[in-house]
C-alpha cells in the first residue's frame, strides 16, 4: 500500500442571540465569549449549521511523511 496524505476542509456557521447597544458591540462580545469561553456570557448559540467536508487535495507521501511532488 501507498502512504497518502489528504487535505480535508471542514466548516460550520454558529448563529448567536445576544443584547448588545449596538452592532459593534454585538460582534466584540460574541468575539469575546469565543475567544475567552471561561469568560463574561454575553451570547447564546441558538444554532449551528455543519457544511459539507470538501477534500482538497490528496499527496503522495513518503514512508518518512515527506510529500513526493
Amino acid at each position: 500500500m501507498t502512504k497518502y496524505e489528504v487535505r480535508v476542509t471542514q466548516t460550520h456557521v454558529d448563529y448567536y442571540r445576544l443584547l448588545a447597544d449596538n452592532e459593534e458591540q454585538a460582534k466584540e462580545r460574541v468575539l469575546e465569549q469565543i475567544n475567552k469561553p471561561k469568560g463574561w456570557i454575553y451570547a447564546t448559540k441558538v444554532d449551528t449549521i455543519k457544511r459539507t467536508p470538501a477534500i482538497d487535495y490528496a499527496i503522495q507521501i513518503t514512508p518518512e511523511g515527506e510529500p513526493i511532488l
